[in-house]
């Protein structure tokens, strides 16, 4: 098993444990963000964080109401600039210090993360 720390930007959101790996790598964080508290400095984020476990939840049991997908996709546009920025905000460094830049991962009930490293970065 391989261990990582996930960043945002400067910011550590928490230790990675990874469970499985393919094309996408998943396992257990340790959150050291506390988005819960929703600091003002990274509400934003922190939002983010809670709409991603939300979204997971809602895909995991099947939802296939219109209406209820339709709002999901309403407020996913919120954090446009988190899902889809073409910088290099995303990263996780392993063990031996070594930097990756990744996708904006997944985040799932349960304390559970899905992420995929950037193409452009391999």
């Amino acid at each position: 098993m391989k261990k990582f720390e996930l960043y945002w930007r400067d910011l550590n959101i928490g230790s990675i444990v990874e469970t499985n790996w393919d094309m996408r790598s998943s396992g257990d964080i340790s959150f050291k963000f506390d988005y819960s508290a929703e600091s003002s400095e990274n509400e934003h984020l922190a939002n983010f964080i809670k709409f991603s476990i939300k979204d997971s939840i809602l895909l995991g049991e099947g939802v296939e109401d219109d209406d209820l997908i339709f709002a999901q996709s309403e407020e996913e546009k919120k954090f446009l600039d988190l899902i889809v920025d073409t910088a290099t905000d995303w990263y996780i460094i392993n063990e031996k210090g070594d930097k990756s830049i990744i996708l904006c991962p997944i985040f799932h009930e349960d304390d559970q993360i899905t992420w995929m490293k950037d193409s452009n970065y391999f």
